[in-house]
């Protein structure tokens, strides 16, 4: 196989390649053919069966260079793929040998994070990941499986694998690297805080603005047929096209409590001060915490997030967007963007994010604001949001009046704390 793996370098195995004989395998085997030749020759018993021991060791050593390994699938799994860092996952490896050649010595390598710990086993650390050594001995056309609990502390989405084999002849002279491709994946999602937030949760009854409470738009029913007294927003025009008529959107009528969190990971009030992991974790954390509480309480909750780097992000590249939903799936998804956040850079695109979509929500939505610092770009968006919605503002980082702007009448400084 063509693919190599420089990380696999500081392990200190003795790698010799994958296929056939190289130069040196070739000149040893002919010197010994040569030499037993020669002691057959001169009818030398003792120093004929020493050499035939040594060609056929050095001939079953080739053969197991060229062809041992070559029927034997990895795989990688992991048991549940989404836990709390309180929490420890089961990780099994598995090899299957298709061939009837029996593998006696086989050191499976499984590269994992590096801040992944394993129970009961030792792991080799590298600057960039770990590798789990695993021994094994496998016969011709056999399947083995080998079990061990994982833990990782940080939140985050990891993959864990491939694994490789080193296979060794029955007389352990040379190893062969067998490299794998499968992989698995696991998410850790952030740790969940007792917290607790002071919302106001008196909600009116009634319209504004042509915003009617009861009619949310969290649950999705169908369409229907237009009537005069429906607002034009509803109409649905794909629906009107197919059809020929006009149709409208409905949703389910509740009487439900939302919150929209919307939060910036950047931890730096300047590009060049860094990144600090402490206020990020705090931050990330925070929401999480806040988010499983409002879920908690029976609440609609959305989330918006710029810094999310993963197929999670959607269409939207470098954002999360989700509107406010109830349920424990809703929760689920928000702490899988959650997970993967990282900060976004130099750019800072909440307030960006707050314009967009603070006006598509409905007028009785909360809006949650979650980030280090204020700058008077997010001043000016929080300012905007408070014209129609109720406007929150929690600031997790150190104060600094010299640097940060002032927080706008319209806006209520957001207030946690445990349960």
């Amino acid at each position: 196989m063509s693919r190599s793996r420089a990380s696999t370098n500081w392990l200190q195995h003795p790698v010799r390649g994958t296929a056939g004989y190289d130069q040196s395998d070739q000149g040893i085997g002919l010197l010994l053919f040569v030499a037993l030749f020669f002691a057959v020759l001169y009818e030398d018993a003792l120093l004929t069966v020493l050499l035939g021991v040594a060609l056929a060791t050095v001939a079953v050593a080739g053969y197991y260079k060229r062809f041992a390994g070559r029927g034997l699938d990895l795989t990688v799994k992991v048991q549940p793929r989404r836990i709390f860092p309180e929490q420890t996952a089961r990780l099994e490896v598995s090899l299957r040998n298709s061939a009837r050649l029996p593998l006696p010595w086989l050191n499976v390598l499984v590269h994992l994070p590096r801040r992944m710990e394993v129970s009961d086993l030792k792991v080799q650390r590298s600057p960039i990941e770990a590798v789990l050594t695993l021994p094994f001995s496998l016969g011709g056309r056999q399947a083995l499986a080998r079990r061990a609990a994982v833990h990782l502390s940080h939140r985050g989405l990891y993959k864990l694998g491939p694994v490789d084999a080193l296979v060794s002849d029955p007389f352990g002279i040379q190893e062969t690297l067998r490299e794998g491709n499968e992989t698995s994946t696991l998410l850790v999602y952030p740790r969940i805080r007792p917290l607790s937030a002071q919302l106001r949760r008196s909600l009116p009854i009634g319209d504004r603005r042509g915003h009617s409470f009861l009619d949310e738009e969290t649950h999705y029913l169908g369409p229907r047929a237009y009537q005069p007294t429906d607002p034009l927003r509803r109409i649905d025009w794909r629906q009107s096209a197919r059809r020929g008529d006009l149709y409208v959107k409905t949703f389910e009528t509740v009487a439900t409590a939302a919150t929209a969190l919307f939060l910036d990971p950047t931890t730096a009030r300047d590009p060049w001060d860094g990144i600090d992991t402490e206020v990020l974790e705090e931050t990330v954390e925070i929401t999480a915490s806040l988010a499983s509480d409002l879920i908690g309480r029976g609440d609609a909750v959305g989330l918006y997030v710029s810094g999310v780097f993963s197929a999670v992000a959607g269409r939207r590249a470098f954002s999360y967007r989700e509107r406010p939903r109830t349920g424990q799936k809703q929760l689920s998804r928000m702490l899988e963007a959650l997970a993967q956040v990282r900060p976004p850079g130099i750019f800072r695109d909440l307030p960006r994010i707050i314009v967009e979509e603070v006006p598509r929500l409905p007028y009785h939505v909360h809006v949650v604001v979650i980030t280090p610092y204020l700058t008077h770009e997010l001043q000016r968006a929080l300012m905007r949001s408070a014209r129609n919605h109720s406007t929150y503002f929690l600031a997790t980082g150190q104060a600094d009046p010299a640097r940060d702007a002032t927080l706008p009448p319209t806006v209520r400084p957001l207030r946690v704390f445990p349960r």
